[in-house]
């Protein structure tokens, strides 16, 4: 697997955490590389699953934790408060987490409106309760992800969607794409573009942070996509959907910038369907987590074997990972996930690594 550069740089107050050698600080920022093959001519399109691992700006707003906090269904309401604007024309574009101990600790969930006091959010947390603490924080868009041109080492535009990189976001929901990708020619006018009509502005279009990307390159050369942004720190609440029938494709952002997370410690398996992936005799009984590898355009296989012969644990697709419970998961590629039977459940990403 084709690993990522990560780099530390403007930082305030030492905390001590701690990745690898490097040394990070209060709300640290960086930068990590995604690698995006070409084609080398020899085929139509290279495809990369990428992770997005950072966010930008640091949190736009930073509270709770008082009685002034409360909740009333889908809106919290901080008296002691003074929000920015958190939608962009009536869109999204910002998310609030919740950091608070408690069953919706680091969930992030899109800002439907706000005003100076209040929060509403698209999905309910209530249950952080009164005294909740909080962040906000802007989500990346395809412009300030990719650049508005993206330069050509990034994605290569076209006259339409046949021509240019495409950059893809799955609804496991409905198992539909929305592509975007940057007309630089031809009718219609320059600039991003969208798969979906009802898109007004795909250039400020919100990425929410635990959207994996699907990129496909159809340029010749490599090329590489650089994120610049903040370190989340704190665990991380995904959604990994399900309808307990058929098989439901997920393809997830992990908020890790480093390879860091194992599968022992990801907490994707805790033998109970209602909480985690799906246990299995077998690759086809259980739930599957796939690895892409962008440079050989191949993936590897990962479940976990609860029954059967060849003992209980993690298994590979690969025979040459010796230990998949140690298997370190890419920070640079999403992660895709096969819930074959099993319902949607929440799952906690920990947190980056924190020094004593």
């Amino acid at each position: 697997m084709k690993t990522h550069t990560y780099s530390l740089f403007a930082a305030i107050a030492a905390t001590g955490m701690a990745f690898g050698a490097e040394t990070a600080y209060t709300t640290p920022v960086g930068y990590m590389t995604i690698p995006l093959p070409g084609t080398g001519g020899s085929t139509p399109q290279k495809l990369q699953l990428a992770n997005q691992g950072l966010l930008p700006n640091g949190p736009a707003y930073a509270g709770g934790g008082t009685a002034a906090v409360t909740f009333s269904g889908n809106t919290l309401t901080d008296t002691t408060a003074t929000f920015g604007t958190y939608t962009n024309a009536g869109t999204n574009s910002h998310v609030l987490e919740i950091t608070s101990a408690g069953s919706v600790q680091g969930a992030l969930s899109w800002i439907t409106t706000n005003t100076a006091t209040s929060i509403t959010t698209a999905d309910n947390l209530s249950s952080a309760g009164t005294a909740a603490t909080y962040r906000v924080w802007q989500a990346y868009t395809m412009s300030s992800l990719f650049g508005n041109p993206p330069a050509a080492s990034v994605l290569g535009g076209g006259t339409d969607a046949s021509t240019a990189d495409n950059v893809q976001i799955l609804d496991p929901t409905t198992n539909t794409y929305t592509s975007f990708f940057y007309q630089n020619a031809g009718k219609g006018g320059l600039g991003w573009k969208s798969s979906d009509s009802g898109i007004l502005t795909p250039a400020t279009y919100a990425i929410h942070p635990n959207d994996g990307l699907v990129i496909l390159r159809k340029q010749s050369l490599d090329g590489a996509l650089v994120i610049s942004g903040s370190v989340k720190a704190g665990a991380t609440k995904a959604v990994v959907e399900g309808n307990g029938t058929s098989t439901v494709l997920n393809i997830l952002a992990n908020q890790l910038p480093v390879d860091q997370l194992t599968l022992g410690a990801s907490g994707l398996y805790t033998g109970n369907v209602a909480t985690g992936l799906k246990g299995g005799t077998d690759a086809t009984t259980a739930d599957n987590l796939l690895i892409f590898n962008a440079t050989a355009n191949s993936y590897t296989t990962f479940f976990y074997q609860d029954s059967g012969k060849g003992g209980l644990g993690w298994k590979s697709s690969d025979s040459g990972i010796v230990d998949p419970t140690n298997y370190k998961l890419p920070a640079t590629g999403a992660l895709l996930i096969q819930r074959k039977a099993g319902s949607s459940f929440n799952w906690t990403i920990p947190s980056v690594t924190v020094a004593p």
